[in-house]
């Protein structure tokens, strides 16, 4: 199995409810999107095969983070995710929500579902993903960045009060420029608003 990868490092998890939390991270370098404030090297990437890939990984960090660019796009990616499961990592799906594969969502320990709003010159998604996670919330996250105001509007067009773990998280170019007070108006407590620590800290 082959896959195009942009890097494999160890880092901090820097967004949302796993903030913090030291693991190994996967980046694929594949994408179908362009969102216009993306922080990811698309042109830069090589094919590794899938024992080159486990053998970068920090075994001692349990969480692998499968990120990119889009796993969804890698058509070995089922395969990848249970030869972590077996070699006892837990993985961490994080899409970009445009795809759904029932058979890989249930591969994963959690899935990170970050939806493009307005700003990102992307607002799409999959219905199917959104239906999932709202089925599985102890296994799921569902993110939306936030620029402007017309990006919180997009979510409060899509937020479930009941599902239970919805995170806003403020672009990061934009972070002084938000009105956080309007932002709290009409939400839940099942909404945290959690910047990118990583980039706060400056790792990667």
């Amino acid at each position: 199995m082959n896959f195009k990868i942009n890097e494999i490092f160890d880092s901090i998890q820097g967004e949302g409810l796993f903030i913090g939390v030291p693991m190994n991270f996967i980046r694929f370098t594949e994408c179908n999107l362009q969102c216009r404030w993306c922080d990811t090297d698309f042109e830069n990437g090589e094919l590794l095969e899938l024992n080159e890939i486990l053998s970068r990984l920090t075994k001692k960090w349990r969480w692998v983070s499968l990120t990119g660019g889009e796993p969804m796009l890698e058509e070995n990616l089922l395969g990848l995710i249970k030869e972590l499961r077996e070699k006892e990592f837990k993985v961490l799906l994080e899409t970009n929500g445009t795809i759904f594969d029932e058979e890989i969502f249930d591969a994963c320990n959690f899935i990170s579902v970050d939806i493009k709003p307005p700003s990102s010159g992307n607002p799409i998604y999959d219905e199917k993903v959104i239906d999932y996670l709202f089925k599985n919330p102890g296994k799921s996250q569902l993110k939306v960045v936030i620029q402007d105001n017309q990006d919180l509007a997009f979510f409060k067009g899509i937020y479930n009060e009941r599902y239970e773990n919805w995170i806003l998280q403020p672009e990061f170019s934009s972070m002084d420029k938000l009105d956080y007070e309007k932002m709290l108006k009409g939400i839940g407590e099942n909404v945290r608003i959690i910047p990118q620590i990583h980039k706060m800290l400056k790792v990667r």
